[in-house]
């Protein structure tokens, strides 16, 4: 076996300390370099030739801790790296995980057959992703920042549906799905209506003073509830209903207040019966794929209505943030025929629960 050293800078470049509350010191740098080296020879014991390479067995180690880290107290966050039980238990945990995985009757082991489509759409969303997740936040405006930040729960919330979708819970699938549209559709909304971020804003922050995580001002819920209200157009409505759809009120003008208007304004009306249909799929009637195994086979579908939402904002994502479309369209050419020719049986089942 050849030396084993990880160089610091691969260290410092992996690790995702906030480096406000604790720098990444040499002291910290060599407590991951020494603990990991001393640690591989007992992983290669284990796992023999199907062990990952030294490198790819600290870069597993480290992303671990990235996960972990910045949930503890700051306190933790100060000092965790003068305490040498903290990355045995990481390392430990790292070995077991990759022991799990590679058991054949461990549940979120892989199939031995997948839908490669589904391969290549999760191939095509990590690509993506990871290029979005590069981007220096600091750079980026505070009228942009909310446009970030929706795009960044638009990815978490592709990532497990699809992931959901891979091992056919398809019931969760949907769920994700919903939620998805729900936030597709504001996406798109104040991207095309950037004057009305600031009442976005607004509505979260509102949000939050309901939740007592953030201090209420001066006038109280019942003021701010009412800027909703004025936002809106119209007083005679229930707190809720404005907090809910008073950012847009300009744009809903006298239309209903309700998810079927954002929609509609999103020019995602034909989305509508999908979205109404995933309530009634996912609550009281228990409705499984097999009663609909006649009308649609319920994966090619799924995967079409996720498809269809990640088409919405492939180019507004491109050009606002990663300018990456041609590299994305060879990516894609897979999915998108899968998708193509599944339409006929989509747009058929379409027509089916818009009618009803």
């Amino acid at each position: 076996m050849k030396n084993l050293e990880l160089s610091r800078n691969f260290v410092d470049g992996l690790l995702k300390d906030n480096k406000q509350v604790s720098e990444n010191s040499v002291e910290k740098i060599n407590y991951f370099r020494e603990a990991i080296k001393l640690a591989y020879p007992n992983y290669r014991k284990i796992f023999k030739n199907d062990a990952k390479s030294f490198e790819e067995f600290a870069t597993n180690i480290i992303l671990r801790h990235n996960h972990k880290i910045l949930n503890q107290s700051i306190d933790f966050q100060k000092n965790y790296f003068k305490n040498p039980q903290y990355i045995e238990k990481l390392i430990k945990d790292t070995i077991k995980a990759e022991e799990a995985k590679r058991n054949p009757n461990h549940t979120f082991t892989r199939d031995s057959f997948i839908d490669p489509s589904i391969l290549e759409f999760q191939n095509l969303i990590d690509r993506r992703y990871q290029k979005f997740m590069k981007i220096d936040r600091k750079m980026i405006n505070e009228k942009e920042k909310t446009i970030f930040d929706l795009f960044e729960r638009f990815f978490e919330e592709l990532i497990s549906g699809v992931m959901l979708l891979e091992h056919e819970y398809l019931n969760d699938t949907f769920i994700i799905w919903r939620s998805l549209l729900e936030t597709t559709t504001t996406l798109l909304i104040l991207i095309e209506n950037p004057q009305l971020i600031g009442r976005f804003d607004e509505r979260r922050k509102l949000a939050l003073m309901r939740l007592k995580i953030i201090k209420t001002p001066p006038g109280g819920l019942d003021a701010k509830s009412m800027e909703t209200k004025t936002h809106l157009g119209i007083k005679n409505v229930a707190p809720f209903i404005a907090e809910r759809f008073g950012w847009a009120g300009e744009l809903i003008k006298t239309r209903d207040y309700s998810m079927a208007t954002l929609l509609e304004i999103a020019k995602l009306n034909d989305l509508h019966a999908h979205y109404s249909f995933a309530s009634i799929f996912v609550h009281e009637y228990l409705i499984r794929p097999g009663d609909l195994s006649l009308e649609v086979d319920f994966n090619k579908y799924l995967l079409t209505l996720y498809f269809k939402l990640y088409e919405l904002v492939r180019i507004p994502l491109s050009h606002l943030f990663t300018n990456d479309l041609e590299d994305a369209k060879k990516l894609e050419e897979g999915i998108r025929a899968e998708v193509r020719n599944y339409s006929g049986r989509f747009n058929d089942f379409s027509l089916k629960i818009k009618n009803t």
